[in-house]
């Protein structure tokens, strides 16, 4: 936050509440903080739990404050540095705690959205290397685990052991809860991982990610199961080539909902529009679903930096589902894919 922000905004201080914004400027990943900002410094509040561990994450940039009454440590700045006003994040701070502070701090609350949003849209270069980090696991831990699906196995222990074998490969936690949806349940868009076994019917939909260093992935594969089954290899590639095209024309400047059009005109030219169901994709960091958003809808423009999904899908109601997930990385010329699976993976069979 600069004097510009400051200006615009007409304000004497910004209140950081959410913890993954908090995380994006202190590295703090604990679970209770604040973060105030003013035109003069930067202070980091927290309780007793942290004293220890603010040590080692938080840097010499802010003024640490463990307090035992947060409305106290905020009394104490607002009458040290003359605040009559805090800018706070609307989406995250309860009415409940904008009164309480209203009453008790004797200040204007001006709500804001999506101040720090914004910043994390366009990723620095180490965001970028936490997020391959966390792709490089994922992807690893899927080709370590792919043979349990011939197995006869369920597809909530495959969806255990896909995440369990994630934290043995250095991650902090997964970033969702897997999905593993086959035969006709692969139609289900968010089909959480159930007490079946996997089908072997037709196709086996596996979306999974992690996280690592704080930052997510996030990848969406197709294995068909029954390779007689002519229709699903049909939707497979048709899907495959949405996705593909969309990324080739991806690149800063362009409208997020352009990107999003090219694959669903693809999809509706093949005869498969009305079962294209969802958005073309999402902002990934460290929540797995930030901005911009590529949807028919958004008014998002893409720009160097940012990190995108691009998973287009066809779900066949009482058949299949088939989506396809690529992690992109807008650069100066284009896009980066920073998933690594080949689509041969994808198609594995037995």
């Amino acid at each position: 936050m600069n004097k510009k922000f400051f200006s615009k905004y007409k304000l004497d201080s910004f209140l950081i509440t959410d913890l993954k914004n908090i995380r994006y400027y202190s590295n703090f990943s604990g679970s209770n903080a604040q973060i105030l900002i003013t035109k003069k410094n930067r202070y980091f509040l927290t309780d007793s739990r942290y004293q220890e561990q603010v040590e080692y994450e938080i840097s010499k940039n802010f003024k640490i404050i463990i307090y035992k009454k947060i409305e106290d440590s905020l009394m104490d700045i607002i009458e040290k540095e003359f605040i009559e006003n805090i800018g706070f994040e609307s989406k995250n701070l309860s009415y409940y705690n904008v009164e309480n502070y209203k009453n008790k701090l004797k200040v204007e609350m001006v709500p804001l959205t999506d101040i720090v949003e914004e910043y994390r849209a366009r990723k620095k270069k180490y965001e970028i290397t936490k997020i391959k980090k966390a792709v490089k696991i994922a992807e690893k831990s899927l080709k370590n685990v792919k043979d349990y699906i011939f197995q006869n196995i369920t597809e909530k222990k495959f969806a255990a052991l896909l995440e369990f074998e994630m934290l043995g490969n250095g991650a902090e936690d997964k970033a969702f809860p897997t999905i593993v949806a086959s035969g006709i349940r692969g139609s289900i868009i968010h089909g959480k991982a159930s007490n079946n076994k996997i089908s072997r019917d037709s196709a086996v939909l596996i979306d999974f990610g992690c996280v690592a260093d704080g930052y997510c992935s996030d990848k969406t594969v197709t294995i068909i199961m029954n390779k007689s089954c002519n229709n699903l290899k049909n939707v497979y590639n048709i899907v495959k080539d949405a996705k593909n095209f969309a990324i080739e024309n991806i690149k800063p400047g362009k409208y997020a909902k352009d990107i999003d059009k090219i694959a669903r005109d693809y999809i509706e030219k093949k005869g498969f529009g009305k079962y294209f169901l969802h958005s073309l994709g999402h902002g990934v960091g460290l929540d797995v679903h930030e901005k911009p958003t590529l949807s028919p809808l958004s008014e998002d423009i893409l720009e160097q930096g940012m990190v995108i999904t691009v998973e287009p899908g066809i779900y066949i109601s009482g058949e299949f589902g088939v989506r396809l997930e690529d992690m992109v990385h807008i650069t100066e010329n284009g896009a980066e894919i920073i998933t690594t699976l080949a689509e041969d993976f994808e198609c594995l069979q037995e």
